[in-house]
């Protein structure tokens, strides 16, 4: 860039008030160092910006082309300007948090109360494994996770919640809630093999010593889903992710333990003061007691 953003903010001045005294006097400035600036940036593009005369100043046409454009950029200048001293006043930064179906339950309630007490402070939300969420915690591109315990020794976490393994079946497949019944009869619908899935990790843990076909789906868990409702298969996932949701479906549980914690996890080196209010937020949602 040519020009120092100010000079930018002196053009806008001038062009409204087509005189160098007024213009100086809103800047707090002198005329001759207003009338400097308006020539730095004339000579650093090669191009007039204003006509002079007695009677004061208007812009040339190459001004009338650049005017709207400068306007809009100082008043963005602005906005930034303000947002930064926000964050300097207030240390009330963004937050962004990841999550995954277990969390469907109590997430959004969480944030629903918080943002009633901090509607000055904006949300993200990114729906990713828990896998690229710890990884994304020590990165620092996230801020907050809800997710199964890190294995990163380098993470806080405390548990919120828990979520178990059942068999989804239609209704209209659902006559027995003996597990090894659809495994057998019916195809059992997996997301395409994912390193990274917990999912399909815990898929195969709970598939040892079973007979099943498995048929792979390169897609998400809403397509998984709608295979079901469809009749096509069966398939293997966390109870929050559709239980309440699809009426048409079936939830068996296994005959073993199946359940896992939800952790809500951070990086105590990437603490903000956004985190640290949405932490002790949650910590106090969790003690209060259970009404009724």
């Amino acid at each position: 860039m040519k020009v120092n953003p100010k000079y930018l903010r002196s053009i806008e001045v001038l062009a409204k008030a087509k005189n160098f005294r007024v213009a100086s006097q809103i800047l707090c400035i002198s005329q001759p160092a207003l009338s400097k600036q308006i020539k730095n940036v004339e000579d650093a593009y090669n191009i007039e910006i204003f006509i002079r005369d007695s009677q004061g100043v208007t812009l040339s046409d190459a001004g009338k082309l650049i005017i709207d454009e400068i306007t809009a950029l100082n008043r963005h200048i602005k906005k930034i300007d303000e947002l930064i001293s926000s964050i300097s006043q207030n240390n009330l930064t963004p937050l962004s948090i990841g999550f995954g179906k277990s969390s469907n339950d109590f997430l959004p309630v969480f944030i629903r109360d918080f943002q009633k007490k901090q509607n000055n402070i904006s949300i993200s939300l990114s729906d990713i494994c828990s896998q690229d969420q710890e990884e994304q915690l020590l990165s620092g591109s996230l801020d907050i996770g809800f997710m199964r315990k890190p294995s990163s020794q380098l993470l806080c976490s405390m548990p919120v919640s828990s979520d178990e393994f059942v068999l989804a079946v239609s209704k209209n497949q659902y006559n027995s809630d003996n597990v090894d019944f659809y495994l057998q009869k019916y195809n059992l619908l997996m997301m395409s093999n994912h390193s990274k899935s917990q999912i399909n990790v815990n898929t195969m843990s709970l598939l040892k010593n079973r007979t099943y076909k498995i048929t792979n789906i390169s897609a998400d868990l809403q397509t998984i889903i709608t295979l079901i409702l469809s009749n096509t298969g069966v398939a293997i996932l966390p109870k929050k992710s559709i239980l309440g949701i699809y009426d048409a479906i079936q939830l068996i549980p296994f005959q073993e333990e199946t359940s896992w914690d939800i952790h809500m996890v951070w990086n105590p080196n990437r603490l903000s003061r956004s985190v640290s209010l949405f932490i002790e937020h949650v910590k106090d949602q969790i003690a209060r007691p259970v009404s009724g």
